[in-house]
């Protein structure tokens, strides 16, 4: 399957009716709170009280400007072909209550498993269309079965596998005794809210509201602390790869002045164009269609293919023939060298003989 639209900022009413606000940062605080070694929710049907049998796993968890994603893996086969089908239209997230005992990260709106649900309306509209597979289409909203429902529609599951398939695959996929205690557990209450339209009540009912005004403010001080805290944490990835990038090109620039093919005063402009073509999210390329590639490759092609413009090949004198680290004398390939080479070539000889270290090293470390 493809990436699934499960979920989007704003006010939703739970099945108990409370009303619940969902800023940008609690689904920040979601994306970065979620960790599969901790909780991996699972792709089922309904909102059943175990999250079982599982359909496939929430690999992953981002945020989109219309609001959170889910990266499904380990798809059930025989499940993903229900769903081409659309035997399920609908899907619903499921949320670990910020204050719930079982909740893996406590504060914050935890997954707790994402249902594909049927006819129920949904509460959350607006929830753009999905690809389930590379040809299938399937428009996901909010909405919810009841337990008793789940049942019904894991046991018609489990009867379509046995006639398409065998007992033995049904047994694999969607096992019995699983059936049975879904129904077992249908009276039971989980801390987990899940989003759907309620069924309107037979009398008038007075809106309550979930928190007071203090445990709100403690929540939305909370809240941007958690936006605060990912902002740095994202600013600080980036400047670490930034400078890893800086690294990888100071070194290509010094192979190409080490290898006489880069003048030492251009080195800086190159490592410049470099880190610029490498820097955003997106780095420039260039080409059409397959052929596209990284900018940053081609400048690398160019400046690899130029030829040699400083000859380094030594000349020993007598007195200094078997000296492995400083060359005596350098014959340039231009008859007029540029002074800047030339004032280069003289200090590096200078620097290698006082270090004793050999000329290509000293070399390096003037250019820096």
């Amino acid at each position: 399957m493809k990436p699934l639209h499960i979920f989007k900022p704003g006010n939703h009413i739970t099945m108990s009716g409370a009303c619940i606000s969902f800023g940008e940062s609690d689904l920040a605080a979601t994306v970065l709170a979620y960790d599969p070694a901790l909780h991996e929710a699972p792709l089922v049907i309904g909102h059943p009280k175990h999250d079982a049998p599982a359909a496939g796993w929430v690999k992953s968890l981002s945020t989109a400007a219309d609001g959170l994603i889910a990266v499904p893996h380990e798809v059930d086969v025989a499940f993903a072909d229900l769903v081409a089908q659309k035997k399920f239209k609908k899907i619903s997230a499921s949320f670990y209550h910020p204050d719930a005992a079982n909740n893996p990260v406590p504060g914050v709106y935890y997954l707790r498993h994402v249902g594909f649900l049927g006819a129920q309306p949904p509460s959350v509209k607006g929830l753009r269309p999905i690809e389930l597979a590379e040809d299938e289409e399937g428009v996901v909203e909010f909405g919810d079965f009841g337990d008793s429902v789940s049942a019904g529609v894991f046991r018609r599951l489990r009867e379509w596998l046995i006639d398409k398939f065998s007992q033995e695959d049904a047994d694999r996929v969607v096992p019995g005794w699983d059936v049975d205690n879904l129904l077992a557990e249908s009276r039971r209450e989980v801390d987990s809210p899940a989003f759907t339209e309620p069924t309107p009540p037979n009398k008038p009912t007075t809106e309550e509201h979930p928190v007071n005004p203090a445990e709100k403010a403690a929540l939305e001080a909370e809240n941007t602390r958690l936006k605060t805290q990912l902002a740095a944490h994202q600013e600080r990835e980036q400047k670490e790869q930034a400078a890893q990038r800086h690294t990888k090109n100071l070194a290509f620039a010094e192979g190409l002045v080490g290898a006489g093919k880069l003048l030492p005063k251009h080195t800086a402009a190159l490592i410049a164009a470099l880190d610029f073509a490498e820097a955003g999210d997106a780095p420039l390329e260039f080409g059409e269609g397959d052929q596209r590639k990284p900018v940053i490759e081609g400048l690398k092609a160019i400046f690899d293919d130029l030829p040699q413009q400083i000859d380094f090949a030594e000349q020993a004198s007598k007195d200094r023939q078997g000296d492995l680290h400083v060359p005596t004398d350098l014959e340039f390939a231009e008859k007029n060298t540029d002074p800047d080479r030339l004032s280069l070539h003289n200090r590096a000889t200078a620097l290698a003989a006082d270090k004793n270290i050999p000329y290509e090293s000293a070399v390096r470390q003037l250019i820096k």
